[in-house]
């Protein structure tokens, strides 16, 4: 058991708020392997409430709106309380999907209750939807985005990551402190760090080894969950950006500038012209059209770069030649599939973890040569660039 004060009464609940798709379930497992934390699968407790409340409404509020009030949270108090009583700890978490759609439901039934917002970056959801869902949006609250965008299924994902997230945000700026804010990205790069405001929102002492014991420790698998997590052994941050493969056109007008604003104001790459092409894009007729700026990169982030000459696959300083006609960014991941076979650069291509820029690859021609190029090169030196990129040895 904690020794630690409680700053608020141990009945007040706490709901993990999110989109689908934002490593919801990586902090569920996390917090419920807290000594002191019971966090169960999705359990659209939300919705339990927000029915109650609808159907006592139609029936005119027998006893009165505080009757129905307490009776919604006397239901769920219910449920959940055999759940803890199970659990053997003192605390219940509730993380399901569903809440960001009944906030005000929630912040009505139990008005001490905390809530602890997670967030994640709108391309990066965009790519886990499409991968997890390769064969239609019919899940995770996806499908009436996609009746109403049925073309186009990167249009729809972002729709419903900005419907959720402006509930979100709004949600949090009516809480007036009782609630804290999470990034995913932050998350799974230092959990421990990451997860100390929730900690403090909770009342509870910080568990040591949390992120270990989080894969070590048994959980409940009664309610649905990411179905990759029951295959993962650690916090892992390889997802992280893998957005960036996302076309910044397939997201556009105000569709753009709405999803933008959200981002911009939780301190996240906005989706503009540089969008999956950390830095400069060629500029037009001043770029030379035989040079290639290659780049390798981790996410947003920029490992290594140099400019490629093509008649002579000679490599240069970007500062000491002219502007590169095509750009070509690799993921550094990409780079031991690509080392043994130039063709292996078109199914990269194709997967989005080699990606091209530039006027060239507006005709076929243009687009083969440059490949054949950055293909012999990489089929020579993928090898080097894996070490030349490899992340430091922690001090």
């Amino acid at each position: 058991m904690s020794d630690r004060v409680i700053l608020h009464p141990p009945t007040a609940p706490t709901f993990v708020v999110s989109t689908a798709r934002s490593g919801s379930t990586l902090l569920r497992w996390l917090l419920d392997s807290h000594p002191d934390i019971a966090c169960p699968g999705e359990t659209d407790l939300a919705g339990l409430v927000a029915g109650y409340v609808d159907t006592a409404g139609r029936l005119g509020n027998p006893g009165g709106a505080q009757a129905t009030l307490a009776g919604a949270r006397e239901v769920a108090a219910g449920l959940m309380d055999r759940y803890l009583e199970g659990s053997g700890k003192r605390r219940w978490v509730d993380k399901s999907i569903t809440s960001a759609l009944h906030l005000d439901v929630l912040r009505a039934v139990w008005p001490d209750a905390r809530f602890v917002f997670l967030y994640r970056h709108c391309m990066d959801v965009v790519a886990s939807g499409l991968e997890a869902q390769p064969w239609g949006l019919s899940d995770y609250g996806f499908a009436d985005f996609a009746r109403a965008s049925p073309t186009d299924h990167v249009a729809a994902l972002a729709a419903y990551w900005l419907d959720r997230t402006t509930r979100m945000l709004q949600g949090e700026a009516a809480l007036q402190g009782r609630s804290t804010r999470i990034r995913y990205e932050d998350l799974v790069d230092d959990p421990d760090r990451a997860l100390n405001p929730v900690w403090d929102l909770l009342g509870v002492s910080a568990a040591p080894d949390v992120a270990r014991n989080a894969f070590v420790e048994t959980h409940d698998a009664a309610g649905p969950a990411d179905y990759k997590v029951w295959q993962t052994s650690s916090v892992r941050s390889d997802s992280v950006g893998r957005g960036a493969r996302i076309p910044a056109d397939r997201v556009t007008g105000r569709l753009r500038e709405a999803v933008n604003e959200s981002l911009g104001e939780l301190g996240y790459p906005l989706v503009d012209d540089r969008w999956g092409c950390p830095g400069p894009r060629p500029v037009g007729p001043g770029s030379d059209a035989g040079l290639v700026d290659l780049r390798i990169v981790d996410g947003h982030r920029v490992l290594w770069r140099g400019v490629l000459r093509e008649h002579d696959g000679s490599l240069h300083d970007p500062r000491t030649v002219p502007p590169a006609g095509a750009v070509v960014i690799v993921e550094r991941e990409a780079l031991p599939t690509l080392a043994p076979d130039r063709a292996a650069v078109a199914v990269a291509v194709r997967a989005g973890t080699v990606r091209c820029y530039g006027a060239t690859f507006g005709s076929y021609g243009g687009e083969r040569r440059v490949l054949a190029s950055v293909g012999v090169f990489l089929s020579r030196h993928a090898g080097d660039l894996v070490e030349a990129t490899a992340p430091a040895e922690a001090a």
